[in-house]
């Protein structure tokens, strides 16, 4: 059923620390260029704080990793409170952004055409991610080209949800330890993630235009500050055993077959590709 949506920008969010103004001139300029008139600013969470973490749902070893850096969590958190707001704002679909994805100019038609059809998935991933994936044949959401996503991805940095995926992602996180990345791109039963084909966002890390942006856009200042990024606790030998041995079985699953099924069944194996007008 697809909705209503006079104005898509009344969805659209994105994630900014009050100490990095430049990042917020930067997504202004970003969203103006997507064709999208207005998106909204959610204060990030922010990790110098002493006693900005004093409440999470951070619990060591209830996910993929053990510990998390007070960075991590912090990221975690602002996800966490999008979502959160989706649902008391009855929104039937929000758009989510971090702080410095560099858009294709036709990102707001893209977001525009997936938040009229909410009911057809969870999660969608809009952004670039810089590893080879897999994923299964393409197919559509509306007239967007999406393809499902069989993995985790290293990026979550622009992604379309659900109001019933916001719901789901609350509940399953009240007790985490992932990496937000990890978290929204974990397969589960009856999670329908995808990935837009192509990328119509690249995190500036890896976009070949990081040059030509100011310096806090270009590199992340939350993961140079030392105090929020010390003290990792990869956890006891035994998770640590564990989590090598699921990896080695997911690598042998493919190894043995399944991706050549995947590609004669029109699947996909490789690197993201982007929008014409954005460059990795």
């Amino acid at each position: 059923m697809q909705h209503v949506i006079e104005e898509p920008g009344d969805f659209v969010h994105y994630i900014n620390l009050d100490r990095v103004p430049a990042r917020k001139r930067f997504m202004e300029t970003q969203f103006a260029r997507a064709g999208l008139n207005s998106a909204h600013r959610i204060r990030a969470i922010d990790a110098g704080q002493d006693a900005a973490l004093d409440q999470n749902g951070y619990v060591p070893g209830t996910g993929t990793r053990w510990g998390l850096k007070r960075s991590e969590i912090a990221c975690f958190e602002s996800h966490r409170l999008v979502w959160r707001q989706a649902l008391e704002r009855d929104a039937p679909a929000v758009a989510v952004f971090e702080d410095d994805v560099e858009m294709s100019a036709g990102a707001g038609a893209v977001i525009t055409e997936l938040l009229r059809n909410p009911s057809e998935f969870d999660f969608v991933k809009l952004d670039y991610s810089p590893r080879s994936l897999r994923f299964g044949a393409e197919t559509t959401i509306g007239s967007i080209v999406v393809r499902p996503m069989l993995e985790m991805a290293p990026s979550a940095a622009a992604y379309v949800v659900s109001q019933e995926a916001c719901r789901k992602l609350l509940g399953w996180s009240e007790s985490y330890s992932d990496h937000l990345d990890d978290f929204v791109s974990l397969p589960r039963p009856g999670w329908r993630m995808y990935q837009c084909f192509p990328a119509v966002g690249v995190q500036m890390i890896w976009s070949a235009s990081q040059t030509e942006v100011e310096a806090p856009v270009a590199a992340s200042e939350r993961t140079q500050d030392i105090k929020t990024n010390s003290g990792l606790d990869k956890g006891p030998a035994w998770f640590r055993v564990r989590r090598e041995l699921r990896a080695a079985t997911r690598k042998l699953y493919w190894r043995l077959g399944a991706q050549t099924r995947l590609l004669d069944q029109g699947g996909y194996v490789g690197y993201i590709p982007c929008a014409d007008d954005l460059k990795v």
